[in-house]
């Protein structure tokens, strides 16, 4: 590892923060899950997860994806409400107004396929949790904590002025919210709009008692799938939402060129 490379990985330790598990086969949950800190659920309600390796050091990931620390410009970035966004966005001196792509590619319609698809490399992966660290690779460049874990498969437009991603507040923007939780489907998420967000995956059994979803949870784990009963969901007030651009299918292909 070169001098350079060894002290971006520092950097990027040093906004991780702390956290590395019990090793006691529990899961102690982040106030973003459970409104306390370190709260640990029954066992009948406790999201499960598979351990996740860590991450590779920065010279052993791929060229085209790396970790950057970003300095946010509000106090949380994965749950602030628009006002605060435009607010912290002025006091930085960002420009006002939408957030554009310059290549046109995010914010277009996308297919539950594909969005399962994106939120898995982050798991195949093991990117790590964190409010003031960006990944970036072919996907774009989103914000390593919940929500930037949803805005990033859903492929929406992001930058410095939003802190690389929506939050559990503007997410709803881009969504329409379901009748109830037996409606959701692949790439749907549940949202706890002050609290924490997840990307539905699937039902883990034909009554719906329990969701499989995908996550980025809190400070020391990485982006992994889980197992969250229903009861929880329903007791901790998650509410479903699906994006208003998601496809059933992916667009065809286009016509050759001179076809009519």
């Amino acid at each position: 590892m070169t001098r350079r490379s060894a002290a971006l990985w520092a950097a990027v330790a040093l906004c991780l923060g702390t956290g590395t598990g019990t090793g006691t086969g529990t899961q102690s949950l982040s106030y973003a899950a459970t409104g306390r800190p370190g709260t640990r659920l029954p066992a009948a309600a406790r999201p499960s997860s598979a351990r996740t390796a860590a991450p590779p050091a920065p010279t052993a990931r791929t060229p085209s994806s790396w970790l950057t620390p970003f300095t946010p410009t509000v106090p949380d970035p994965s749950t602030a409400t628009a006002e605060e966004l435009a607010a912290g966005a002025a006091a930085a001196g960002f420009p006002s107004g939408p957030i554009t792509d310059p290549l046109g590619q995010a914010g277009q319609p996308i297919s539950r396929t594909d969005v399962i698809a994106r939120a898995q490399t982050w798991v195949t992966e093991g990117v790590p949790y964190s409010k003031s660290v960006k990944h970036t690779d072919s996907g774009g460049t989103y914000r390593t904590d919940c929500s930037g874990y949803i805005s990033m498969a859903w492929n929406l437009p992001s930058s410095a002025a939003d802190n690389w991603g929506e939050t559990t507040w503007t997410l709803p923007d881009f969504a329409t919210r379901l009748d109830g939780l037996d409606e959701l489907r692949a790439g749907d998420m549940i949202d706890k709009t002050d609290q924490h967000v997840v990307l539905f995956k699937k039902w883990a059994n034909a009554a719906h008692a329990a969701a499989v979803v995908l996550e980025l949870a809190h400070s020391g784990t990485h982006a992994r799938q889980s197992t969250y009963s229903r009861s929880f969901l329903i007791e901790n007030n998650f509410l479903p939402f699906r994006y208003d651009k998601i496809m059933d299918s992916p667009p065809p292909p286009p016509a050759p060129h001179g076809a009519v």
